[in-house]
């Protein structure tokens, strides 16, 4: 099988994919088991519907060997998820690289799910590094080059969930990464078809700051007039004292522990409960309710204020009077928390928010889509040098 085009986004709470066009995420929990129990670990078949969810795998790499459950298989276990409260260096994680080896068994057991032993030929694949780890070395270009270099490898993956097990033989032809954020601007710019969108013009003569907030960090870049590139190393900057995944954490832990187990169940709930704003916890057993609003929503709010400041702040003094800025606001936390940064900005600046702060629809996706669109114009670029 030839995949043109992998494109990941390899978050701490969720991993996202897009395969020659096709999306879906894995939710990034990783439990390290035993041999025995990998093939241990289904007394059936389990139906293609339920597959993402059932992600059983051995991965070979670099002389390492890991039989592994991914995504949902592993969400319950503690042990899987204690790697989402820390900053973990993607260039190196094995945590991340059986993740994406995982959306490779997975593409192929859902589109050629009769094909038991096959070799996957990579054409490009599309990684990408958060600002801070980019920020931490001497250059970017040093760790960009580490995390390309790192696919351009050969792994072993043996999908062992029952009904569609597998063994694939996975070669990288060309590998890419970019930075998280800076990354966003071709998917303001253009479509997925490689069409200039008509919003760009809104861009033409204006700053724009790409406020990007993930489970861990807050990565914010500033981009020249016209949606061109950082012009320095200083127009990244990332915020890493403020990270949601914890504040959510340690609410659990002073707050809530009698009623979420595991910050995963606990980060659902948000998750699940923001669009009404009202937080009430049902008892799986017993049916009993609480309403838990006045304990969690002060949090969300005072994380909200906090972000959202650093955000208007950041680059504030490399501005003069008479610029035109716009702040793009996206990331899988500003598409969670977004009604409480809407009325935020609607109270801290008034009409301004609506005129100059900016929440895309389907904002937590816009890294993936940038790097699809980057993908897409290489190979239509290798193409024309063939001709």
């Amino acid at each position: 099988m030839k995949i043109d085009r992998l494109i990941s986004d390899l978050g701490n709470s969720c991993s996202q994919f897009l395969i020659n066009g096709n999306y879906f995420e894995i939710p990034s929990s990783v439990k390290f088991i035993t041999e025995a129990e990998a093939k241990g670990s289904f007394a059936e078949s389990v139906d293609q519907e339920a597959l993402i969810n059932e992600l059983v795998l051995r991965v070979k790499f670099e002389e390492k060997e890991y039989f592994v459950k991914i995504g949902a298989k592993a969400f319950n276990d503690a042990l899987a998820n204690s790697h989402i409260e820390q900053l973990h260096d993607k260039t190196t994680s094995d945590v991340t690289f059986v993740i994406w080896a995982s959306s490779i068994a997975y593409y192929h057991a859902i589109h050629h799910p009769e094909v038991d032993d096959d070799t996957v030929t990579i054409m490009i694949n599309s990684s990408m590094i958060p600002v801070w780890l980019a920020k931490r070395a001497e250059k970017f270009s040093v760790v960009i080059d580490r995390m390309k270099n790192r696919f351009l490898t050969e792994v072993e993956i043996e999908l062992l969930t029952q009904g569609f097990n597998r063994k694939l033989k996975v070669k990288v032809v060309n590998s890419t990464t970019r930075i998280e954020g800076e990354t966003q601007r071709f998917a303001l710019k253009y479509d997925l078809d490689l069409k200039l969108q008509e919003s760009a013009i809104h861009y033409k003569d204006a700053y724009v700051v790409i406020d990007d907030i993930g489970g861990q960090t807050q990565d914010l870049v500033k981009l020249q007039k016209g949606l061109k590139k950082p012009a320095s190393a200083d127009d990244f900057q990332s915020v890493t004292d403020v990270s949601f995944l914890k504040v959510l954490e340690n609410l659990r832990k002073e707050k809530l522990m009698m009623y979420f187990t595991d910050l995963r169940t606990f980060e659902e709930f948000i998750v699940k409960s923001v669009p009404k704003q009202s937080f009430v916890y049902t008892n799986p057993t017993t049916w009993q309710s609480d309403d838990l609003t006045d304990l969690i929503e002060p949090t969300l709010k005072r994380f909200v204020k906090v972000t959202m400041e650093k955000c208007l702040t950041t680059f504030s003094s490399t501005f003069k009077t008479g610029d035109e800025v716009y702040f793009i606001h996206t990331g899988g936390v500003v598409e969670t928390l977004k009604s409480y940064y809407q009325e935020y900005l609607l109270e801290r600046l008034g009409d301004v928010a609506v005129e100059r702060h900016i929440f895309p629809v389907e904002g937590r996706k816009l890294n993936l889509y940038g790097g699809e669109i980057v993908a897409k114009h290489e190979a239509l670029k290798n193409e024309k040098m063939k001709l």
